[in-house]
């Protein structure tokens, strides 16, 4: 058992009313330390994500319980939590994100505001030791200048860069890194060990920005980009001579390439590996492409 993994879990419960966390508690001592999902939705029953199963729970969930649950995740300050709402989440001190949906209210095509929540799911950051050995190899080959990681959602793509920042921000290694933990999700569970800059909240693109002009940093990380914005600003740390190490969802590398802002980064370099992950009975397999053909292949 993973004392850490198991503080997190009992975290996720805290913001649950007391009479649904207590039975809740029961199910998940069946699987203690390997629980990555808490999800509750009005009128149902609660499910535990575990691995690559979802199991449904006999306890059922109320629209006052997910209200509970909503305030408590908020701090009992639902304004404040406003804006990542609007992006359907909410971030705690405590390093747990939840994903929340119910009715959005909208202006001139934007959303304005998210009212009667009707769905939460708690995410629970694990640390897995070993998960990034393989990738933190790449970094130290001849010629690296970046790197994507690529995986349908859940495969592990942020529990594998939790790891990467983990080990390389520490001895020996001690690389200064930058992470742009734009959703408060890579440094959740890192708080107590934490020896990299983490700009928590940034917009991705503006984070790079701001860790290129004022931090120095060796490795710039980042999860989920996409846009034309993130590919911009890591077109600017390339010309900086600073790799990204980021990730993305795809479940093949043709799949990955096929995305116009993600090919134009591949196509000039700026990714030396495209590195897919699978997980299988919760290990972690790795299939890497390079830039350059004479090393591409299984690693």
């Amino acid at each position: 058992m993973d004392q850490k993994n198991t503080n997190f879990e009992e975290t996720a419960l805290s913001f649950l009313p007391h009479h649904l966390s207590e039975a809740v508690r029961k199910s998940l001592s069946l699987y203690r330390g390997n629980v990555s999902e808490l999800r509750l939705r009005s009128g149902g029953a609660v499910a535990i994500t575990s691995g690559d199963k979802n199991i449904i729970t006999p306890v059922r969930c109320t629209q006052s319980d997910i209200g509970y649950t909503v305030r408590a995740l908020c701090g009992n300050s639902l304004y404040s939590h406003s804006e990542t709402i609007k992006e359907g989440y909410i971030c705690t001190e405590g390093g747990i994100r939840a994903g929340v949906c119910g009715r959005a209210v909208t202006e001139n095509s934007q959303i304005i505001s998210v009212t009667d929540i009707s769905s939460v799911c708690i995410r629970i950051p694990h640390r897995v030791p070993g998960a990034a050995d393989g990738i933190c190899r790449l970094v130290f080959n001849e010629g690296f200048r970046g790197m994507i990681i690529y995986s349908p959602p859940g495969v592990g793509k942020t529990t594998a860069l939790r790891e990467f920042v983990a080990r390389l921000s520490q001895r020996p290694y001690n690389l200064r890194i930058a992470v742009i933990d734009t959703r408060f999700e890579i440094c959740g569970g890192l708080s107590e060990e934490l020896s990299c800059d983490a700009l928590s909240g940034y917009p991705r693109a503006k984070g790079m920005e701001t860790a290129l002009r004022t931090l120095s940093p060796q490795l710039i990380v980042c999860d989920e980009i996409g846009s034309e914005m993130d590919s911009e600003a890591i077109k600017s740390s390339f010309g900086s001579g600073v790799p990204t190490v980021a990730s993305a969802h795809s479940a093949t590398f043709a799949e990955l390439i096929s995305k116009p802002h993600i090919k134009e980064l591949w196509d000039m370099g700026a990714f030396t590996y495209a590195v897919g992950l699978k997980r299988d009975h919760g290990k972690f397999e790795l299939q890497i492409d390079s830039f350059c053909p004479d090393t591409k292949g299984d690693f």
